[in-house]
This record gives structure tokens, C-alpha cells and sequence, in this order.
């Protein structure tokens, strides 16, 4: 028996293998187009960034504070937090803006000249208003002459009191603790008086008493008491009064806060206070409220070196409400021992990861199944062209020959069919159309060999439907 030769695989067509190297190059290409984009748009992003934080947020930063009247216990406070602030961060300068009572921070705060201001809790704000912290209880001091006589609120009609100036809150309240006694407005004699004056007019008699809005233990009251016989009236309707105006509270002066020889008060007295707020403008930076907050809190200990306020800063009540909404940047201070919400759903979140990774396990394993199909089809295809090549070698009857290119152009219309429904990947088909060039490289030999020139055959497989777009 005669052992069969067996013959070289047809070359590929030279016109397949340029465009097969074109279509590669073009991808080479377009690869690496691809690649440097996310590069340069690191590059762009990155000098961006650079730009902004080194040159537009870059520099000192300086945060004006409505700081009241020179040497009083709350300017003292916040000349205090303006230092520690700038200590603990070089690039903020805080400056103290003078001011002349609340209704002055406020308008201060709304025209946008200062970013923080201390304001009374019953004073009107405005919606721009964001609250950072409570600084004290702001007091009503009813504090009258020991020898005029006074000994109860009701002993003021006819009697000549300093208040604030008319222009305030404070002025405001002292009409509001007369009508909670019911005092004949009429027979009421106030004299407006800046703080320093109308403490000088009760020292000198010119007056026989004065109200004040004051906080626990203010100094100028101890030197009062230090030259003038004084006493302080108790508001015995303290509770009555804080049922009408939410923004009380009922407090009490101790015994002996102003004096303890003989003691001023005599007693523990029952008061009412308005808290003094320190607030802001809502649009400013929530990283320079968040510093002047931490200062407020985490430096407590040098901050009352320079004033007995420190002791007396409180957070506002984050679960009972407050009276303006809390700005964002002392939220963060006062929730920063709070969990995240990554680790406060960590458990959660670890299921979903687990279920997620699952899914994406199974999609995978479907995806490479499908992709496994692809193939095994492509691969099926591939061995009918091996078989009609084969059988184009061997046959040598022309009828034969005819059958095996018709059928050849028939799995060309399966395979291009197949494509379009994504039974086969763009790669499969790139492979298969190699191989059907080789199978049909195949007949026309065989043909040639017999001398057949086929009259009505198809033309060759198109350019384009050769190595489609995987």
C-alpha cells in the first residue's frame, strides 16, 4: 500500500494577510491612544489641583469676629479663641472687629463685615444664620440701691432704673419682665445707659437701680459691690416667664457670687437667661468653623486663663433642637466621635459585599460559559471548512466541486448570521474567515487541477466581513 502524500496548506491569500496587518496596526493604535488619555487627564487633574489649593485656597486666611466694647467679658473670650485659633493653625489671623451691643453684631453678620458674632437667643436673627456654639447664659441682673429701699420688682414703679439703650434685645427684655409683673408701664421711669455709665450712675445715687443682661459672675458687678451698698433683686417668675419666651431658661445666682463679706446675694436667687450665641453666616467655610469650635472645646483650660467664660461654653443640644440650625463645620467637630456610616453598617455592608461577590463570581462563570459556546460553535464551523477542504483535495469530479463551494459560501451566511445574533465573538469570526479564505484557496486549486473554471460562483468574502470589530 502506498502511503498518501500529504500536501502543504494553501498560503494565505496576500491581500488577507495585508488587511489582517493593517487591522492590526490600527488597533496598536488605537490602543495606545487609549492608554495615554487617562494619563494625560491625571496630568491636567493633578496641575489643576496643584493650581487651586497652592494658589487660590493657598495664603493666609483672615476671619473677622464682632467682638463688643472694649474690655468686656465677652471680647476677652474671643480675643483669646483669636489667638489659640492662629496658633493652631499659622494660616488663619482671626481680627476682633469692635461692636456695640448685639443688635450691632447682627447687622455686622448680615452685611457680611464679620464672619462671627455673639448674639443673645432672644434676639431676632436672620435665616442666614448658622449656630456654633452656646458661650454663657446671658442673666437678667436687677441690681437696685440698698438704701432705696427695693426690696421686690413690684417697688419699681416710680423709681428712677438704668436700661440698655432701646436699640437692643436687652432693653426689649426689661419691658418684658414689667409686663410679666404687671407694672403700670406709665409709671415707669428708664434712663437708656451704656453699661459704663449707668454702673457710674448707681454708684454716684443719680439712679436707684439698673437692669442689666450679664453673665454669671461678671466682674464689674464685684466692683460695684466693692463701693456701693447693693443688692439683687430675685425674679421669683422665672418659670412663668420661660413658658412664655422659649428662648429662657430659668437659672440661679449663688449665694455670695459677687461678694461673700457680707455675700451678695444673700441667698441662691431664682433668675432668667437668655443663652449668648456664638453664630455665623451659613455660606462661610465649614473648615474655619470647625477650627474656632475645636478651640472652643480642646483649648478650654488656656482659654480660661484669659476669661471665666471658658468654664461656661456648652454644645448646643443637638437632640433637643435649637433655636437656629447648627452650621455644618461644628457639626462635624461635634459628631466626630460619632461612627461613620461605613462603620456603623460594617456588618451590613460586609453581606452585600459577600452577596455581591457572589453574583459577580456567578456572572463571570455564565460569561466564560458563554464565551466556551462561542467558541465550541466557531470551532464547529472550522471543522466543516477542514472537511470541505479535505474532501475539495481529494474529489476529482467537478459536480463534487460545485457542491463543496456552494456549500462553502452556505456556512459563510451561517457564521455571518451567527454574528449578527452574537451567537460568535468578532475574534471567532476573525479566525474562521482565515480559514474559509485557506478552504476556499482549496477548491479553486482543485478546480485548476481538473481544468474547471467555474461560470457562476460568488464572489470572494468581502474585505470588511473579514476581521469585523471584536
Amino acid at each position: 500500500m502506498t502511503e498518501r502524500r500529504q500536501e502543504p496548506a494553501p498560503a494565505e491569500p496576500e491581500d488577507s494577510v495585508e488587511e489582517h496587518e493593517r487591522i492590526e496596526d490600527t488597533v496598536n493604535r488605537r490602543g495606545l491612544f487609549l492608554a495615554l488619555i487617562p494619563l494625560i487627564l491625571s496630568l491636567m487633574l493633578a496641575g489643576g489641583l496643584y493650581y487651586y489649593f497652592h494658589y487660590v485656597e493657598g495664603g493666609p486666611i483672615t476671619v473677622r469676629i464682632a467682638a463688643d466694647r472694649t474690655g468686656s467679658d465677652v471680647r476677652e473670650l474671643l480675643e483669646a479663641v483669636a489667638k489659640l485659633a492662629h496658633k493652631r493653625d499659622p494660616d488663619v489671623n482671626v481680627v476682633l472687629i469692635p461692636s456695640e451691643d448685639p443688635a450691632h453684631n447682627i447687622q455686622l453678620l448680615e452685611d457680611g463685615a464679620v464672619d462671627f458674632a455673639a448674639i443673645p437667643s432672644d434676639a431676632v436673627t436672620r435665616p442666614s444664620f448658622s449656630l456654633v456654639a452656646n458661650l454663657y447664659p446671658d442673666t437678667y441682673h436687677l441690681v437696685v440701691r440698698t438704701d432705696s429701699g427695693i426690696k421686690s420688682i413690684y417697688q419699681l414703679e416710680g423709681r428712677r432704673m438704668a436700661v440698655p439703650s432701646y436699640k437692643t434685645s436687652a432693653f426689649r427684655s426689661f419691658w418684658f419682665l414689667i409686663g410679666q409683673y404687671g407694672l403700670n408701664p406709665e409709671k415707669m421711669r428708664p434712663i437708656t445707659l451704656s453699661q459704663k455709665d449707668a454702673l457710674r450712675a448707681l454708684r454716684r445715687g443719680e439712679v436707684a437701680g439698673m437692669f442689666m443682661m450679664l453673665p454669671p459672675g461678671d466682674r464689674h458687678i464685684r466692683w460695684l459691690a466693692e463701693s456701693t451698698d447693693i443688692r439683687i433683686l430675685p425674679i421669683e417668675q422665672a418659670e412663668a416667664m420661660t413658658k412664655r419666651r422659649a428662648s429662657l431658661q430659668v437659672v440661679e445666682i449663688p449665694a455670695g457670687l459677687y461678694a461673700g463679706k457680707p455675700p451678695l446675694p444673700e441667698t441662691t436667687i431664682p433668675s432668667v437667661a437668655a443663652q449668648r450665641m456664638l453664630v455665623t453666616r451659613s455660606d462661610v467655610d465649614p473648615d474655619i468653623v470647625r477650627l474656632i469650635t475645636a478651640v472652643l472645646f480642646e483649648n478650654r483650660r488656656d482659654l480660661s486663663i484669659y476669661s471665666h467664660l471658658a468654664n461656661l461654653v456648652t454644645k448646643p443640644d443637638l437632640d433637643g433642637g435649637t433655636i437656629l440650625p447648627v452650621h455644618e463645620g461644628a457639626l462635624a467637630y461635634y459628631n466626630r466621635d460619632q461612627p461613620s456610616f461605613l462603620q456603623e453598617n460594617a456588618e451590613v455592608i460586609g453581606v452585600l459585599f459577600s452577596i455581591a461577590a457572589v453574583m459577580f463570581s456567578s456572572l463571570m462563570w455564565l460569561r466564560r460559559r458563554w464565551l466556551e459556546r462561542q467558541k465550541g460553535r466557531v470551532d464547529v464551523y472550522n471543522l466543516d471548512l477542514v472537511r470541505i477542504a479535505e474532501q475539495a483535495r481529494k474529489t476529482d469530479d467537478p459536480d463534487k466541486l460545485a457542491a463543496l463551494r456552494q456549500e462553502l459560501y452556505g456556512l459563510l451566511q451561517k457564521v455571518v448570521h451567527d454574528l449578527d445574533e452574537d451567537k460568535i465573538e468578532g475574534e471567532g469570526f476573525h479566525y474562521f474567515s482565515f480559514t474559509w479564505e485557506a478552504t476556499l484557496n482549496a477548491i479553486r486549486e482543485a478546480e485548476e487541477r481538473l481544468g474547471i473554471t467555474p461560470s457562476n460562483c460568488p464572489p470572494p468574502m468581502p474585505q470588511e466581513a473579514k476581521a469585523p470589530a471584536s
